[in-house]
């Protein structure tokens, strides 16, 4: 057990039992995490400061029973109520059977103090509600020179006005809010068993998240509550809550205040100064700076304290509240206030609230395509073309295009059409150059949406475009480069991709726009590991990713990036490679980005690869399911789901569904005329390979081998190195089943050639386990040991021979140098904490040392780390 949490003592009564603690109420939780904390701390005043129903009393009670021995306690119930310094003199000197003097009733309190001549605890409950300036000036100079054998425990719902940043620098404060009384799954578990119910984890967890931990909310919810009537309640709350809301924190405030709280309960956040501007009628910002005084609910949104909210029990029971309507003059004053600070999204959601749908719509013509990119914008873009009349979303030329761009961001194609079919409203324009610039426009959107749709025309409609558009025109503009780049990629024109690709990157890097540039990136990472060089991909992404994280952005392009890191750790075997995609998936989930599909064959994949097929076929029933719910057309989804279940039916042996799978995958791409999906280029190629393989597992080896050779040359021809490998190997299966060893020996020791990248390597490791027999006679081999070497073990990654360190435990070390914590490394490297800490142990074991700081200093004195 750590020093500093020291063993709780059994019980001890004081030697003079000075005052009788209160009951603990029958039903009360335990919370040992806040117990062990409390006692552990040497500070001279623990100050618990909640809104009420936190369980600050029941807290400070557990607390007094396990006062150490030889030490007298004080336990006063101040009810909340204003008290003077000569009552609380007179009061305490009760407790103690001492009398006190007729002086300065403040300095008499620490004459009576300084005459205790044993370690003394002062227990003070419920310090008063209301500001009572000459009992906070009278114990600020208490608590200044108080003993050291004295230690004063106070609660309350107001922070009293004493020097707290100065106890807090000497040492001498502990102190817990709300947020720390909050009740954690643990304690809500806890309560749960208790009170005899079994609820569903979801549900468990919905009461976790609505109540935000409030004892008191959830113990009310819970009267009567069953698992059958809960979620109803967490919706619409309960007399209970709402009369102990009335009583306990409504109650006795100002009409102001009260008024003030009505309001800021209909708002998701505000500020100092926007309360200024919202209540200039109830006293602009101090009703906030009342609310923080009071502890009254306020949740503090950033580590500034800049922004709050309302915690959530209280804001529902206030919107629901009788006579409680929306405050839409404040709704218009948060509008206006929000539209002069730039920020286009809330001054839209206010002007809604306001019901004033033809300011939003007004608001929303500044929207930019590179605002879509950003956090869950295009998905509350689209709500609000759902929310507002179709008439308003169809008015103006630049509400339609935005609407076509965020419908194809989400890949809602379906949906594109009927935005081009309004753009011809708005033709002929007045001049020749406005007319041009609509009609590139048009061909932009268009070429943009065929090549969602796989359409080899969208090639012309893009080129088009590009020779038209204005400069100023560079979002559409890089767009079409990166049609382009995603079309020549998916005929397996890698030169033209990486020219398109490059042009698309250069202009967004030239406007500095960060979400562009990492959308393109995302391409970029694609086409160079088609090109087997899956090192240089990995760095882009994690490029990119930093750089969304250093602005703090999220939204679809940090999913799409996170995706395609987990799937690139994948193919290399790396152990964290599903925690990451499934971190990806989460988030692409949130923002009902079509990518998901990537994260659900990634981990399906992976399932596939370890023998779990029932987890992967359940992984491929929710991508199809998922895909359906946001309305994404079958030509973004179906082949990859097919080529998926059957790999899934050839590794189980089942060869005919597998090639049943296949054969549609071919015949979907090539009846149709299209072109693999966006994040799948290689899809038809992947499928042929995949017929190939099947042709091997049914004894069709001279056809399979015909296959495969045909399939080689185009792969070599294209430059996809990645492919390449996948062909030899299929070659060196299809020879050794024909008995044909000779030929098996020279393409496996071309396939080991061609892997030159530690991502290429996977694939020959998995080969050589499964013909363990054979790979034997090559170990000597030096390109065949490169697969045994432990810089190449999955989970693992090379960095160079002069190293014993992967790539992951370097990064880590790396950052581990630059003074982050264990959490702050996993956030930067979007992997565990439990495999960070794996990764430090490692570190050490393979460096000789036993700390984190030899370990940098080793590093550093063998030339692996500047």
């Amino acid at each position: 057990m750590p020093d500093q949490v020291r063993v709780l003592p059994t019980p001890v009564r004081p030697a003079l039992p000075d005052t009788a603690l209160p009951r603990l109420p029958a039903a009360h939780i335990a919370r040992p995490r806040l117990l062990r904390n409390l006692l552990a701390s040497d500070a001279r005043l623990t100050l618990i400061c909640a809104p009420a129903g936190f369980g600050k009393s029941v807290l400070l009670n557990e607390c007094a029973r396990h006062i150490p021995p030889g030490t007298r306690l004080v336990w006063l119930d101040l009810l909340g109520h204003a008290l003077t310094p000569a009552e609380l003199l007179a009061r305490l000197a009760l407790a103690l059977h001492i009398q006190p003097g007729e002086g300065d009733p403040c300095q008499e309190l620490g004459n009576l103090i300084s005459r205790v001549d044993q370690p003394l605890w002062i227990f003070l409950d419920d310090y008063p509600r209301q500001a009572c300036v000459e009992l906070d000036s009278c114990l600020d100079r208490l608590l200044e020179r108080a003993p050291h054998t004295l230690r004063w425990w106070i609660n309350g719902r107001r922070r009293p006005a004493w020097n707290l940043p100065r106890l807090l620098l000497q040492g001498d404060l502990q102190e817990l809010d709300g947020h720390d009384l909050a009740l954690d799954e643990q304690e809500l578990a806890h309560l749960l068993q208790q009170r005899q119910l079994d609820l569903p984890a979801e549900l468990s967890a919905q009461l976790l998240h609505h109540s935000e931990g409030w004892l008191a909310g959830v113990c009310l919810l819970l009267i009567h509550g069953t698992p059958q009537n809960l979620a109803e309640r967490l919706a619409s709350g309960t007399a209970l809550l709402q009369e102990y809301i009335e009583r306990e924190v409504l109650i006795g405030l100002p009409g102001a205040l009260k008024r003030a709280l009505l309001v800021l309960a209909h708002f998701p956040r505000f500020s100092a100064d926007l309360c200024e501007h919202l209540l200039e009628d109830e006293g602009g910002v101090r009703p906030l700076d009342e609310l923080r005084e009071r502890q009254l609910f306020l949740h503090g949104l950033d580590s500034c304290g800049e922004w709050f909210r309302l915690w959530r029990p209280l804001a529902s029971m206030l919107r629901r509240r009788a006579h409680s309507q929306p405050p839409l003059q404040a709704h218009v004053r948060a509008c206006q206030w929000f539209a002069k600070r730039g920020e286009v999204r809330e001054a839209v959601e206010h002007a809604l609230c306001a019901e004033q749908p033809e300011v939003a719509a007004n608001f929303l013509q500044q929207y930019g395509q590179e605002q879509l990119l950003i956090g869950h914008s295009v998905a509350q873009f689209l709500q609000w073309r759902q929310e507002l009349p179709a008439s308003l979303f169809a008015s103006t030329p630049r509400l339609i295009t935005l609407s076509a761009w965020g419908l194809i961001i989400c890949t809602r194609l379906d949906e594109v059409d009927g935005c081009v079919a309004d753009l011809a409203r708005f033709l002929p324009q007045p001049d020749e150059r406005r007319q041009r610039q609509w009609l590139a426009q048009y061909q932009a959107i268009q070429g943009v949406l065929y090549r969602q749709r796989g359409l080899r025309s969208a090639r012309q409609h893009c080129l088009e475009a590009l020779d038209v558009l204005a400069p100023t025109a560079w979002s559409q503009r890089v767009l079409c480069f990166q049609a382009l780049s995603q079309q020549a990629m998916a005929e397996s024109d890698l030169p033209a991709a990486q020219h398109y690709s490059h042009e698309g990157l250069k202009m967004a890097r030239e406007t500095g726009s960060v979400p562009f540039e990492a959308l393109l990136s995302v391409d970029r990472a694609h086409l160079l590991n088609m090109l087997g060089e899956g090192e240089r991909a990995m760095e882009q992404v994690e490029q990119s990713l930093q750089h969304l994280q250093r602005i703090g952005m999220r939204g679809p392009v940090f999913a799409r990036l996170l995706l395609l890191r987990g799937s690139l750790l994948g193919a290399r075997g790396d152990a964290s490679a599903e925690e990451v995609l499934r971190a990806g998936l989460q988030e692409a989930e949130s923002c009902e980005d079509a990518y998901v599909l990537f994260g659900y064959q990634g981990l399906a994949e992976l399932a596939s690869a370890r023998g779990d097929y029932a987890a992967a076929q359940l992984l491929l029933r929710q991508a199809e399911r998922q895909m359906q719910w946001q309305r994404v057309p079958e030509v973004r989804y179906r082949g990859v789901l097919q080529l998926a279940a059957g790999m899934l039916w050839l590794r189980q042996g089942d060869v005919e569904k597998a090639r049943q799978q296949f054969l549609l995958v071919r015949q979907r791409l090539q009846q149709n005329d299209l072109l693999a999906p966006s994040g799948f280029y290689d899809l038809e190629l992947r499928a042929q390979l995949a017929l190939a393989l099947v042709d091997v597992q049914r004894g069709e080896v001279a056809e399979a081998i015909e296959t495969l050779q045909a399939l080689l040359a185009e792969c070599q021809g294209a430059g996809n190195v990645t492919l390449v490998v996948d062909c030899l190997l299929g070659l060196v299966e299809a020879h050794l089943l024909s008995e044909q060893t000779e030929q098996a020996d020279r393409l496996l020791l071309q396939a080991l050639h061609q892997a030159a990248d530690p991502h290429l390597l996977r694939p020959l490791q998995v080969f050589a386990t499964r013909h363990s027999r054979w790979s034997e006679q090559h170990r000597h081999d030096a390109c065949w040991q490169r697969l045994f070497e432990g810089a190449h073990e999955p989970g693992s990654e090379a960095r160079g021979s002069d190293s014993l360190l992967s790539r992951r435990e370097l990064a880590v070390l790396e950052l581990i140098g630059q003074g982050y914590s264990n959490q702050q490394v996993a956030e930067q490297l979007y992997i565990s904490l439990h495999t960070v800490k794996t990764h430090a142990r490692r570190i050490n074991v393979k460096l000789g040392v036993e700390r984190r700081t030899q370990a940098v200093a080793r590093a550093k004195a063998l030339g692996w780390m500047a």
